[in-house]
């Protein structure tokens, strides 16, 4: 037993198998079961637990990118290789990726062949399978065998269908191929499973052996049914999140939402690394989505004509912090009102009509009443303030059409609305919103005319494209300007309502004009054409007025913005259904759309996953970001600037900046408070510096410091470090590791530094952890006493061939990760010693790594020539589960440039690359978990359920 449980475990503690048994699942799965089951059992005691551990794939599971890593890792763990050969198996694509996969990392000497059907022959005159008379082989196995080898034949076995270890020749071909595994001769096995068999028959003659062996039966399979169920409960549960996690990655491009909910079904199945892969795509794949606040319908009965109302209607305030929503598919009658900022509703206004504007600060809702009435509402307390009448209200034959255009003014004095006659006639009226009274009323060509005020709300600007003329409309003496022609404007056909509008905006200086298949951008100042694109199939389109930027809702679903100039740019997300209505702020921060179903979204246009963070225009280039994210640090011409980029203030500047001063060869830290930052810098190309401590409140330096000579360095950038009481500061200074005591102004060793080596040091979030990596991959772990001295906690080491140019320490200091040379990344449990390989794609001219705030997650920066972007990765399997692509790096970025990764704060991580930007990124299992709930809070449909966790216990992920 100890023998084999030696043979067993692989160096790094994991667990090894013995065999690994590739067939063809269509024909061949019996033979396999009951091969697997006779190779585990043979010659082993009837009441010991089995010695061997053969895998076999009992799934049909589709062929993707997770399968095969788990495929790939059983494999790398298994001693040898069985090919159950047949015709159907040499067809396999699965059978044949096994194989190739064993001859590329292995040997032949390791691969088994036992014959289920079809025929083998081998050719001694050419030394390897005869490819005519062999059809149970894969192509890929010909030519590896320099000598005939041994098979075994199974395929009287077979056709006899006797696959039991009571029949003689199944017994004697499972010792054949046991023989090599068990590294003893066949004929002892098979001794062994006889006497095995002849004590079993002796203790049937007894009865008190009988009675006795029954109660350890019973005993045996009470705990081992108990057993059984925990591990096929667990075994379902995982099944049961694998599959969830795959319909989210199905779901992600048409609908980001759902795969949201799938992958929240999916981890709060079964925590796994294919869960946590469909988080961070379903956070990647909705990276503007800011809530969901209502889910489509099941069903929709549409009817859609041209002068069909839309089934949901939303209005957004200019400010950004408002927004009215109605759907017919709500139960509760009247205007419901959400408040951006917290996404809660605040209140529902018991409004009969639909919801057309709001004012800028969102505290006055104008809503349409039936028959082109025009009310006012308080959002603050609910009550209606006034009701305002076109003067036709009855027998009009345009009815349907409604107001079409329909404006308020930013201070919300003043209201505008287009309308029909009963003669078919279209005129514009003003009313003065404080008395509700008609002030001008004004006829036009048509209702679809552009109305839009300027910020300051002093005029309002009329676009009448039939006419090709534009009027505006002065509030303080309430009198219209004479018209001005707009000569080749294009106006709408009359037939085409549903597509005809006019958008007002950069204070009704601009305007776009649309019609099915074309959109123009105007500047009504000049009266000329600054812009024109013909235009897909669409639903509708609205414009963020300060902004001039362009909010389009497709056929599809999706929303995209365009620029003034109409060239498409991001796309927001994607809706169930088109999108009925769609608004924006001012600024275009925030967009609201409601879909022909009832849902309703809001969309940030700044990345929530990926928010810049603006650090006074200022730009950064790699590695000024310091390693525990505190600080940006930018450097000018005699002086040096350090910013906050949690809340992107400028923390204080210094009168030093040594331009000359390499990247490996400076280092800095900013103490708990904010107050101090402690800088190492080298004096150009000698081998001599400084490590002081500044003052940011006065620009001064202190009276304590360090001077550094022999100052060698290494591949990783030197760390200086603040610890938790911030009187204390440790480096790597006169050849060993220190902590300087800053009030005394005096150091103590808490490591000395090897002779000839370079010594690099990283702290842990939690600044408790100190983590030593010497030159040789020796890695030492110190923990601080919290009082003034290191304790050493652990020690381990890398293998001798990785050359580390990049590390990560997680929030408590349990376990580090280390980029090295090559782009791989090994992660080492500090305490134990035991380190993973990350797997996955291995992009060139990688850079740093840096864990989520739980430890769960790892990021790893890369760079190539056309893009830019960030790796992640399990940290506890070595899996990769995405890769997030950033903006390609600028023409300016210079060529040894790479992708800084750092920890940020609370659950982000703050990235760094060629494009200068510093982007912070919510990052986290946890933190994913919120977010995505934010956007799809609902359970699952109960068909669905029932499909994916029928008879298992599986709370709703956000409740």
């Amino acid at each position: 037993m100890e023998e084999a449980e030696a043979r067993a475990t692989t160096p790094d503690g994991t667990r090894q198998r013995d065999a690994f048994i590739s067939y063809s699942q269509s024909k061949n799965a019996p033979l396999a079961k009951k091969l697997q089951r006779g190779l585990e059992r043979l010659a082993v005691p009837r009441f010991r637990p089995m010695r061997m551990s053969v895998f076999r794939d009992v799934t049909s599971l589709p062929a993707n990118h997770d399968l095969w890593q788990s495929i790939q890792r059983e494999l790398a763990r298994s001693r040898y290789f069985i090919l159950l050969a047949s015709p159907e198996a040499a067809d396999s694509p699965w059978v044949a990726k096994e194989v190739d996969y064993w001859l590329r990392e292995r040997d032949t000497e390791h691969l088994l062949i036992a014959v289920a059907s079809g025929e083998i022959a081998w050719d001694e005159r050419t030394g390897d399978f005869d490819r005519q008379e062999t059809t149970c082989l894969p192509q890929n196995l010909m030519g590896h065998f320099t000598s005939a080898p041994l098979w075994v034949d199974l395929r009287e076995i077979e056709e006899q269908g006797h696959r039991s270890l009571r029949y003689p020749p199944f017994r004697a071909a499972v010792a054949t191929l046991a023989a090599p595994l068990h590294g003893r001769p066949k004929e002892e096995l098979e001794h062994d499973d006889f006497r095995q068999l002849r004590f079993v028959k002796r203790l049937g003659w007894s009865s008190v052996a009988l009675l006795v062996a029954l109660l350890v039966l019973a005993v045996y399979g009470f705990f081992d049914a108990s057993r059984q169920r925990d591990e096929a409960a667990a075994q379902a549960r995982t099944s049961a999140s694998q599959a969830l996690a795959a319909r989210s990655g199905q779901l992600l491009a048409s609908s980001p939402n759902q795969a949201a909910q799938y992958a929240l079904y999916a981890e709060k199945t079964r925590s796994t690394p294919e869960s946590r892969r469909a988080l961070a795509q379903a956070v990647a794949a909705a990276p503007h989505a800011k809530r969901r606040l209502r889910a489509d319908a099941d069903s929709v009965t549409g009817q859609e004509g041209a002068s069909r109302p839309a089934y949901t209607d939303v209005v957004l305030s200019a400010d950004g912090t408002t927004a009215a929503y109605r759907s017919e598919f709500d139960q509760t009658e009247g205007v419901r009102l959400y408040d951006v900022r917290s996404a809660r509703q605040s209140r529902a206004v018991r409004a009969e009509g639909t919801p057309r504007a709001l004012s800028r600060n969102g505290r006055v809702l104008v809503t349409e009443a039936y028959l082109n009435r025009v009310q006012l509402w308080d959002t603050r307390t609910g009550k209606l303030l006034r009701t305002m009448a076109t003067g036709h209200t009855e027998d009009l034959p345009h009815a349907l059409h409604g107001l079409h255009a329909l404006v308020l003014s930013p201070d919300g004095r003043w209201v505008a609305a287009s309308h029909f006659t009963p003669e078919g006639e279209a005129f514009l009226v003003v009313w003065r919103a404080s008395s509700g009274r008609e002030v001008t009323r004004l006829r036009v060509s048509d209702t679809r005319i552009g109305l839009g005020f300027s910020a300051s709300g002093s005029r309002m600007t009329l676009v009448d494209s039939r006419r090709q003329e534009v009027r505006e409309f002065l509030t303080s003496p309430a009198r219209w300007e004479a018209a001005r022609s707009v000569p080749g404007m294009t106006g709408a056909p009359a037939e085409a309502l549903k597509y005809s509008k006019i958008l007002l905006f950069d204070g009704a200086r601009k305007a776009l004009t649309r019609t099915p298949k074309r959109a123009e951008v105007w500047d009504l100042e000049q009266r000329r054409r600054i812009a024109a694109r013909p235009l897909k199939s669409y639903e509708d389109m609205t414009v963020a007025d300060g902004k001039g930027t362009f909010v389009v809702g497709g056929r599809d679903g999706t929303v995209r913005l365009y620029d003034a100039a109409l060239r498409p740019r991001t796309t927001l997300g994607r809706l169930v259904r088109p999108a009925s209505t769609l608004a924006a702020s001012a600024d275009g921060a925030q967009v609201a759309v409601a879909s022909y179903g009832g849902e309703f979204n809001l969309f940030t246009t700044g990345a929530r996953r990926g928010q810049q963070v603006p650090l006074g225009s200022k730009e950064f280039t790699f590695g000024d970001l310091t390693p525990d994210g505190r600080m940006a640090v930018h450097r000018t011409k005699g002086r040096t600037e350090f910013w906050d980029p949690h809340t992107g203030r400028r923390l204080g500047g210094i009168p030093y900046a040594n331009l000359s001063v390499n990247l490996e060869d400076t280092a800095y830290t900013l103490s708990a408070d904010k107050k101090y930052v402690g800088m190492q810098s080298v004096e150009g190309n000698q081998d001599k510096g400084r490590f002081d401590i500044w003052d940011l409140r006065t620009g001064k330096r202190t009276d304590c410091g360090v001077t550094l000579d022999d100052v060698s360095t290494g591949l990783l950038r030197p760390g200086v470090f603040f610890l938790p009481d911030d009187r204390y500061v440790v480096g790597v200074w006169k050849g060993a590791v220190e902590v300087l005591d800053t009030r005394t102004c005096t150091r103590t060793t808490v490591m000395p530094q090897p002779k000839y080596t370079t010594t690099s040091i990283h702290l842990s979030g939690d600044r408790r952890a100190l983590i030593v990596l010497s030159e040789g991959s020796s890695i030492d772990t110190w923990r601080w006493d919290g009082d003034h001295s290191f304790e050493h906690a652990a020690h381990t080491t890398l293998p001798a061939e990785v050359q580390p140019v990049g590390i990560g320490v997680d929030q408590e200091g349990n376990q580090a990760a280390f980029s090295d040379m090559d782009s791989h990344v090994y992660v080492v449990q500090l305490d134990s010693g035991r380190r993973v390989r990350v797997t996955g794609s291995l992009p060139h001219n990688t850079d740093d790594v840096a864990f989520s705030r739980d430890s769960s997650l790892l990021f790893q920066g890369f760079r190539t020539e056309s893009t830019q972007g960030v790796r992640v990765l399990d940290a506890s399997s070595g899996d990769q589960l995405d890769v997030w692509t950033t903006d390609p790096p600028t023409g300016s970025a210079r060529q040894n440039e790479g992708m800084q990764v750092v920890p940020g704060p609370a659950d982000d991580i703050l990235t760094l690359g060629p494009d200068h930007k510093i982007v912070r990124r919510t990052v986290g299992v946890e933190a994913w978990h919120d977010l995505l709930c934010g956007l799809v809070s609902q359970p699952l449909p109960a068909q669905e359920r029932n499909r994916y966790l029928k008879d298992l216990d599986v709370k709703a992920p956000c409740h």
